[in-house]
């Protein structure tokens, strides 16, 4: 019986501090952008290369307008694909949401993205998104001027 015991606790132990995937890092930096969690620097833990060193150079302002998605709301997030290595990882993946406008839903967006991931010494690391396909399903007629 202790030595179940010690087994059981180890297992735990050791569950808690394991390491993140790729896709685990992806799905948690995707929910994280739409519940409004993240601050620059936040947002910049995930994300490396040139979408970090973007992020990172933009003006307050900008940022904000940037990371404000209150008017998004996440209906799906599915990962369909993955191909990683030991360093590197290209994940496929399918993102819906709804956008809205000041009173009412305007329009459905589905997303057809690829995530390129890179580890960095013990975590993975967004480099660069990819977009695929996008389809639009608006609500009502669409308003276009012409410039």
């Amino acid at each position: 019986m202790r030595r179940l015991l010690i087994v059981v606790v180890a297992l735990l132990l050791t569950g808690c501090f394991k390491e993140k995937g790729a896709e685990e890092t992806l799905s948690t930096f995707v929910n994280a952008r739409f519940n409004g969690d993240l601050d620059r620097n936040e947002m910049g833990d995930y994300l490396i290369g040139e979408m970090n060193d973007s992020i990172m150079a933009m003006e307050e302002e900008e940022f904000e307008n940037f990371s404000d998605l209150s008017k998004l709301k996440k209906k799906k997030f599915k990962i369909t694909h993955s191909n990683c290595s030991q360093e590197k990882c290209f994940i496929t993946y399918i993102i819906s949401y709804d956008q809205y406008g000041d009173t009412s839903k305007d329009f459905r967006v589905d997303n057809k993205k690829i995530a390129e991931m890179m580890k960095v010494e013990k975590s993975w690391k967004i480099q660069n998104v990819t977009n695929v396909k996008t389809y639009i399903d608006a609500e009502k007629p669409l308003d276009i001027e012409s410039k």
